[in-house]
């Protein structure tokens, strides 16, 4: 007995050291970043943020962004970064195939979920780019994954789906003078295109089942968001413009935490 008493011990300290939360944690198809927000206990219920990189970025470039971990921190959450293969994302329409992006970061969702106390009902996907353009791949074909959506500057890229998988709370964040990722796209070298914001739109108000056309209203962040109401389900749909390029604000973050927690 008392040699199979200390098997079990054995066996749960493994699992124990198994799920220990890291800050840089490898899975077998890639690796990721975690930062707790400042004060954390090491117990109380954490919300999480993934936030995906732009194009030739990587994770590391987003946990040493103040203008993004200070706003996660202030609101409870986990701010959680993975690296793109190759600096990049695979979605729709991209150039790089290298690695089933969507079925990634689903893993490193679970994975996160195992190592610290995450908040079921607070689990946002936000991104700025090719990262954006892969949240909204994220909201399309896995969003039962999340609870809402933060895109910033980035869209889906042609072919654009016929439909998506399910209603969901989206708000998107994009400037007008942006030519890196023009709201109407834009072709890119190849076969490659960049799709249309407004259009993308379309799609997520046919997904959600909005009834009532937007509403647009001037924001005193600088933002003019367009919202969508009487949706399938209680969801949300906004698209926020303002006058910049390519580019978003930490006020962007901090009232798009706030957007997404509404419940």
């Amino acid at each position: 007995m008392r040699l199979l008493a200390a098997a079990l011990l054995l066996l749960m300290s493994f699992g124990a050291e198994a799920a220990a939360p890291c800050a840089d944690c490898t899975l077998p198809a890639g690796t990721y970043h975690a930062v707790a927000p400042p004060g954390w206990d090491g117990r109380s219920k954490l919300r999480l943020l993934l936030f995906l990189h732009g194009y030739m970025m990587e994770g590391g470039d987003i946990i040493g962004d103040g203008g993004i971990r200070g706003p996660a921190g202030k609101a409870n959450y986990l701010l959680l970064a993975p690296d793109g293969m190759l600096r990049s994302w695979v979605h729709t329409g991209s150039p790089s195939q290298v690695r089933d992006d969507v079925a990634f970061l689903r893993a490193v969702v679970a994975d996160v979920k195992s190592r610290w106390p995450i908040d079921p009902r607070n689990v946002v996907a936000a991104g700025f780019s090719q990262g954006g353009s892969m949240v909204w791949e994220l909201a399309c074909h896995a969003p039962a994954d999340f609870t809402a959506f933060l895109p910033f500057s980035g869209g889906f890229w042609e072919p654009l789906p016929t439909a998506c998988a399910a209603p969901v709370d989206l708000r998107h964040v994009h400037g007008r003078e942006d030519k890196t990722v023009p709201l109407a796209g834009r072709k890119l070298l190849g076969p490659y295109r960049q799709g249309d914001i407004f259009k993308g739109f379309d799609i997520w108000a046919a997904t959600d089942r909005c009834q009532a056309a937007p509403v647009t209203l001037a924001q005193s962040d600088g933002l003019e968001c367009r919202t969508w109401t009487g949706c399938a389900g209680g969801h949300r749909l906004q698209l926020c413009l303002r006058s910049a390029g390519h580019t978003f604000f930490t006020s962007d973050i901090a009232s798009g935490l706030r957007w997404a927690a509404v419940r």
